[in-house]
């Protein structure tokens, strides 16, 4: 088992877009912060669907940062979540080599800059382009770990195929850490098929939690919010919370520290509500068809959060 320890960057990465890639990314860094970890979120898809998300308001990001035009602290801006920090995208990312070729040549770049705060941080999270392009390559270059989010589709195999070898080939830079199955609905044979497909063929590589597909995931980006605030007794936040536990190898030890330690100066409209989260861990099991060590995880999860009382 890859083991993720703290200070660690991390890319979001799949060939196909419409996978959840970005609202697994986001609602991951949410889960992080329940945890009292310190995020910082890199938007690298020209698309910025991230960033638009985030609301960010400040004129210079990653673009400006990358052709070296701002330095990277006094460009990345707080989130109105607690403990999540945004380095924001730009639609025209894809076309920077034009402005300044070496970026081609360098692909170590944002990795040197991401050195000079990433002290700051836990954990820094990449949503990267659905494509493996220089952007992808460079973010690979700057992450520790990449995390696969795939749909049980009858394309997603063949997908896997081409990108995991790729990964491995990346190992010496970037490891791929899990295949997450997202939008998963066990109630097909036909996704039930498919992810025992995928399982086999990557034996120890796909992450044990599922995320299922749900409309809360949607009606929560339409109006902007995280799904731990628009519905938090959801089973999608409680797969979320799950799988972040798994993946970050979160513990009851790392996490209470952490929320002991909450700064004072956040506002309160400006948190997230761990209350609300521990409740909605605190489900039944035959409301899940998670796998068995679920319970565990919930367990901890609730133990966690019942530090903020």
């Amino acid at each position: 088992m890859y083991l993720l320890p703290m200070l660690q960057s991390v890319s979001f990465l799949s060939k196909k877009g419409g996978v959840g890639k970005t609202t697994l990314a986001f609602n991951c860094a949410c889960s992080l912060s329940l945890s009292g970890q310190r995020v910082l979120l890199l938007d690298m898809d020209a698309q910025a669907n991230l960033t638009h998300h985030l609301d960010a308001e400040k004129a210079k990001g990653l673009f400006e940062v990358l052709l070296k035009r701002s330095p990277i602290e006094e460009s990345i801006q707080a989130t109105r979540y607690e403990r999540i920090d945004l380095l924001h995208g730009h639609p025209d990312l894809e076309d920077m080599p034009l402005l300044d070729p070496r970026l081609l040549r360098e692909p170590n770049r944002l990795r040197q800059l991401l050195a000079i705060v990433k002290e700051q941080y836990d954990y820094i999270l990449i949503d990267c382009p659905p494509a493996i392009n220089w952007l992808t390559r460079m973010a690979l270059f700057a992450s520790d770990k990449v995390l696969v989010p795939v749909q049980a589709e009858p394309y997603a195999l063949e997908g896997l195929r081409e990108l995991v070898p790729y990964l491995d080939k990346m190992s010496s830079t970037a490891q791929l850490h899990r295949i997450v199955l997202n939008m998963h609905r066990a109630q097909t044979q036909l996704h039930q098929e498919l992810a025992q497909e995928i399982e086999t063929a990557y034996p120890g590589r796909v992450a044990k939690q599922r995320i299922r597909q749900t409309i809360h995931f949607a009606e929560a980006a339409r109006k902007g919010l995280s799904l731990f605030e628009y519905a938090p007794a959801s089973p999608g936040a409680l797969d979320l919370f799950s799988l972040c536990w798994e993946l970050f190898e979160l513990s009851v030890e790392k996490v209470k520290p952490a929320l002991e330690a909450e700064p004072d100066d956040i506002e309160e409209e400006n948190k997230l509500n761990p209350s609300s989260v521990s409740a909605a861990l605190d489900i039944s099991d035959s409301d899940s068809d998670s796998n068995a060590s679920l319970s565990e995880t919930r367990k901890s999860t609730i133990e966690s959060l019942e530090v903020k009382g």
